[in-house]
């Protein structure tokens, strides 16, 4: 039996159900675990089934116990413990029958050969979405130009993530993303998406922007819904916007991203080929 630990807001728990999907096809005994879940308040608790309707077959039991048979019986494998360049210890046969794999998996590697396959299940369910996206979306189709902005700023300017994370993403990177895109892109128009709308209309110089501000609580995920229907991207250092870009499946799209993802590390695998790396300061 193979569990994979779920975690995280809706991004993080799409590149765990990524690599859980490219698991199953070696190892249809493999399970998301979810007992950690049920205490996790951080976001709007497990999105996959909601937002996508994917289907419920995920392992869930009492997490005190469950952290008990996790330290009895299971081999644990971390996805930061293991070669950055191979995908060996996912891939491999154990001896030992019971595996716990732990870890973020924010890279296409992890499902490289089966995009389509991940594309299909990350399909948004249309039916729980409000009427102004729908329409917005609308829009969003039938604009040539249309391009996605992205700026996290609220949980990434607590004490706790700014080192690390928050403080990638600041004016220069925005100022230099923006400038980039209108080189690229004649006459773009800016759809805004962020959780500081006030600072990025004292900030940004945005000639022609349209700014989405009613998705909020466990309506987010329509931000992510309507980012990937734009026609390119700037996003930010969150999986939220990386997910946004990489749904939308034009090969012609143009992505910028930050030339860093976070402060204090490296992560050479974070970012598809093709988009574009923008200097952040």
């Amino acid at each position: 039996m193979r569990l994979i630990k779920m975690t995280g807001g809706l991004g993080n728990q799409m590149f765990i159900y990524a690599f859980y999907l490219r698991m199953k096809k070696r190892y249809p005994e493999v399970r998301i675990d979810l007992s950690d879940m049920v205490h996790y308040k951080v976001h709007y608790g497990y999105e996959m089934n909601r937002v996508f309707r994917l289907p419920h077959t995920e392992f869930c039991i009492n997490q005190p116990l469950k952290k008990v048979v996790e330290f009895l019986f299971f081999k644990k494998i971390y996805e930061r413990k293991q070669d950055p360049h191979s995908l060996r210890a996912f891939e491999k046969e154990y001896f030992w029958p019971l595996l716990y794999f732990k870890g973020f998996y924010q890279s296409e590697r992890f499902f490289a050969d089966m995009k389509e396959e991940v594309r299909k299940a990350f399909t948004f369910d249309l039916r729980n979405a409000n009427e102004q996206s729908l329409r917005m979306m609308q829009r969003m189709d039938a604009d040539a130009n249309a391009v996605s902005l992205h700026v996290r700023r609220g949980d990434y300017l607590q004490p706790q993530h700014w080192a690390t994370t928050g403080s990638v993403c600041g004016l220069p990177y925005y100022r230099n993303a923006i400038a980039e895109m209108n080189k690229r892109v004649a006459r773009p128009a800016y759809y805004v998406f962020s959780d500081d709308m006030a600072w990025v209309k004292e900030n940004l110089p945005l000639e022609n922007a349209v700014y989405i501000d009613w998705n909020k609580g466990e309506e987010s995920w329509q931000d992510m819904m309507l980012m990937s229907h734009c026609k390119h991207h700037i996003i930010c250092n969150s999986t939220f916007s990386w997910w946004g870009a990489w749904l939308n499946p034009s090969a012609d799209k143009i992505v910028l991203v930050p030339t860093r993802w976070f402060q204090h590390c490296d992560t050479p695998n974070i970012y598809p080929a093709g988009w574009t790396k923008v200097a952040i300061d």
